[in-house]
């Protein structure tokens, strides 16, 4: 336990912001791993940042910021915690056990997956809505002939789909076109937050337990 010396006499303003979600790769948990910390001192920060708040059962773990407090509080009973960031933290244990090949085969078939999957769905898209039988009554109604087998029409139709999935998803591999937030990203912000959630209360179900 930490002595106090030269203990100051006002108290002792603690700051705290939990991250929402950590991978650690050991079940020991300290408070700097799941949350920053900022204290005026820097020598009780520097104690609060090593103190041990939890181990990792099983594969996951929820700690809640009250826990944290009543530890941080436990010892420096002149301490006042500020909570700012998350109110629990869900925390992982990897123990870097994944095999990378059968991760790289994982992604790769996925890859492809969605490569086939997204082929087959454009063609039977255009075959529902007979996209040949339309551009040929389009062409002969513009140029007066009947449609050759490729024409302007066909590679135009493809430029197209093309540039509007990357303006809709505005991004082309890592690279973004621009700051603004596309529905996909939206979409995928809610679906996160409802997973978090989610697990969150699963966990805490079975540590109940």
């Amino acid at each position: 336990m930490p002595e106090h010396t030269d203990t100051p006499k006002e108290k002792i303003l603690v700051y705290i912001r939990a991250e929402k979600q950590k991978t650690l790769h050991r079940r020991q948990v300290c408070i700097n791993d799941i949350a920053s910390v900022y204290c005026k001192y820097s020598r009780y920060e520097g104690q609060i940042k090593g103190m041990i708040v939890d181990k990792i059962r099983g594969k996951k773990s929820v700690i809640s910021v009250m826990k944290i407090i009543e530890q941080i509080t436990e010892i420096y009973d002149d301490a006042q915690v500020i909570s700012i960031g998350e109110p629990e933290v869900l925390v992982e244990y990897d123990d870097n056990s994944k095999n990378k090949i059968l991760e790289a085969l994982k992604v790769a078939a996925v890859c492809i997956l969605i490569f086939f999957g997204s082929a087959f769905t454009i063609m039977a898209f255009n075959n529902d809505i007979s996209i040949s039988g339309v551009f040929e009554h389009f062409y002969k109604q513009i140029m007066g002939v009947d449609k050759p087998q490729v024409s302007v029409l066909e590679v135009f139709y493809c430029i197209g789909l093309a540039v509007g999935i990357i303006l809709f998803f505005n991004h082309i591999g890592k690279r973004k076109l621009s700051d603004d937030v596309t529905p996909i990203q939206v979409e995928m912000d809610k679906h996160n937050k409802d997973t978090w959630n989610t697990i969150i209360d699963k966990v805490k179900e079975k540590q109940d337990v």
